[in-house]
């Protein structure tokens, strides 16, 4: 492992204050166990500021600047040799087989929950042979058995047109985003959305008449609702 993660670990006992024996056992269990990291980021990569910094000088908007900040720290490990070595380094001293990885963002536009989904799903395309997007189970017992590293994909937000033209109409997205292989997506965050309350509401409404309508969606096309507070 690189000095960094050396560093976070030797923390991290300090804390804790195993004894020999437990730190033994501990990390025998870890390494001989299927581990899945339950809803997680999976390792970021730099920015870089050279080209962050030319950018801005040429005139790029702050949501240009956004995005790129973003797509450097999803996916800059596919493209640069130093980065993709510390990014799997990670996957490596984690001994974790699976992340269920957060590839979504709060709120219900396609337009914002596509870009993540997508820049997920280029990491795995681009590095297949060592991490790869899970689609069934099965992936990731396949994973764990070849020493490879898999992400099976959730959403921050039900994928919602807004049009409001029907019930039907409005959920037609969920399936296309099950096709695109997420497994997993939470209905409401912090404030109150055409799903249901949020957990930051003085009020506890519970789901509305359209929220379990997405419900129902959700469970037909066979995609877990994250139900976290």
């Amino acid at each position: 492992m690189n000095e960094t993660i050396r560093q976070a670990r030797k923390a991290g006992l300090a804390v804790l204050k195993p004894s020999q024996r437990d730190l033994g056992r501990g990390l025998e269990l870890h390494s001989n166990a299927l581990v899945i990291e339950s809803y997680g980021f999976s390792p970021r990569s730099a920015v870089d500021g050279g080209a962050v910094r030319s950018a801005a000088e040429a005139g790029a908007s702050e949501i240009e600047i956004e995005d790129m900040l973003e797509d450097m720290a999803m996916t800059r490990c596919t493209t640069d040799p130093s980065e993709r070595e510390e990014y799997l380094s990670a996957w490596e001293a984690s001994e974790v087989t699976c992340i269920f990885q957060n590839a979504g963002e709060e709120g219900n536009a396609l337009s914002r929950l596509i870009k993540r989904l997508a820049r997920f799903t280029y990491v795995t395309d681009m590095m297949r042979g060592q991490v790869s997007k899970a689609a069934t189970p099965d992936d990731i017992l396949a994973a764990r058995r070849e020493n490879r590293r898999c992400l099976y994909l959730t959403g921050n937000g039900v994928p919602l047109p807004q049009d409001r033209v029907s019930v039907e109409e409005e959920l037609r997205y969920i399936r296309v985003f099950f096709q695109l292989g997420c497994r997993m997506i939470h209905l409401t965050y912090n404030r109150r959305n055409m799903i249901g309350d949020g957990c930051a509401e003085p009020a506890d409404a519970g789901l509305s008449d359209f929220g379990r309508a997405v419900v129902a969606e959700m469970n037909r096309v066979g995609m877990l609702v994250d139900v976290a507070p």
